[in-house]
């Protein structure tokens, strides 16, 4: 029997405190995946990678609770292993047969395959976790339950226990996507809590900052409109003239492009352009913008040409400037 490198230096040891289905005397009844006739070793080992995958407790079989019939209170040798009863043994016999069929058909039929070859294992997907669903989509099903609140808790639940293990992405992209798309939806107030929570975490991160002040200032637009939006950007860049950086309305300008307000996300390009004049980020994304958005070539040409004028020797806004004169 395979055992992915992974674990195989554990696998042997702990065996047999993976479970006591070998109280059982094989051949084992009710098994339709693996043979009736596996040994006990055999046995032991693909659960103790069940239980590894998954996540569960090892310690007095307790892990093997999730699939078969029994209870802490009873001798181990009384739980019903036979039992198809709970819902987590029939979904894990569907999953070890998809595993065989990936590892057995799929990858065996690849090309070139690395040596030792790569399988697929409970781990894969799971990562030591009873849900193998993403971060985000267990904020998004806890947001949809209780609201922000219940998003942050299930957060904080869940990076106090998983930080250091393979389970979840806690990186900022994470909660920075989904206030994003709280912020797609219109509900500032839950985006920038969420974005809030991000830079708690990662407080030196430059990302998670000006993620919350691109929200605030998308949420003023919203709200008061863009002259109050950039004025409040004017006031962020004078409190914090090291951190606002040419991003931010950059940023803000896509977004807004995004979302169908053009004509504002120019009013924010030519700003940006105007206060980093010697950026390149938003020359091209005015002129970007000209030419994707207001089908404006020759508006397009005159950017890259004025930034040419200045900065002669910039390779990549030459072969823009190329492209778009093949065009006229």
């Amino acid at each position: 029997m395979h055992i992915t490198p992974r674990w195989a230096g554990f696998v042997t040891l702990f065996a047999l405190m993976a479970t006591d289905l070998a109280a059982q005397a094989p051949p084992y009844s009710n098994l339709h995946v693996l043979p009736s006739d596996i040994s006990r070793q055999d046995l032991g080992e693909a659960m103790l990678l069940n239980l590894q995958g998954l996540g569960l407790r090892r310690r007095q079989n307790e892990g093997c609770l999730h699939c078969h019939v029994g209870t802490m209170e009873q001798p181990v040798d009384t739980w019903d292993f036979a039992s198809d009863d709970k819902p987590a043994k029939r979904k894990a016999r569907v999953m070890m047969a998809m595993v065989r069929a990936i590892n057995g058909g799929f990858l065996n039929s690849l090309d070139d395959r690395l040596t030792p070859p790569i399988e697929v294992t409970c781990y894969t997907c799971h990562a030591g976790r009873t849900d193998p669903r993403t971060l985000t989509d267990l904020l998004a099903a806890a947001y949809e339950a209780g609201g922000i609140d219940s998003a942050i808790t299930r957060f904080r639940q869940l990076r106090a226990r998983y930080y250091e293990a393979d389970a979840y992405d806690f990186r900022v992209r994470t909660l920075a996507g989904m206030a994003d798309a709280l912020a797609r939806a219109e509900v500032y107030d839950d985006a920038i809590a969420l974005a809030r929570v991000n830079l708690e975490f990662h407080p030196e991160d430059h990302q998670a900052r000006t993620n919350v002040r691109r929200l605030t200032l998308l949420q003023t637009e919203a709200n008061d409109g863009l002259d109050a939006a950039l004025a409040q950007y004017d006031r962020m860049r004078a409190e914090h003239p090291d951190e606002v950086d040419v991003l931010l309305l950059d940023d803000l300008g896509w977004w807004l492009s995004r979302q169908g307000q053009g004509d504002e996300a120019f009013v924010v390009f030519r700003k940006n352009l105007a206060t980093f004049p010697d950026e390149y980020i938003p020359n091209e994304s005015l002129g970007d913008a000209l030419y994707f958005n207001a089908d404006d070539l020759t508006g397009a040409i005159a950017v890259f040409e004025a930034w040419l004028e200045r900065h002669p020797d910039h390779a990549m806004a030459r072969r823009r400037l190329t492209n778009l004169k093949a065009e006229e």
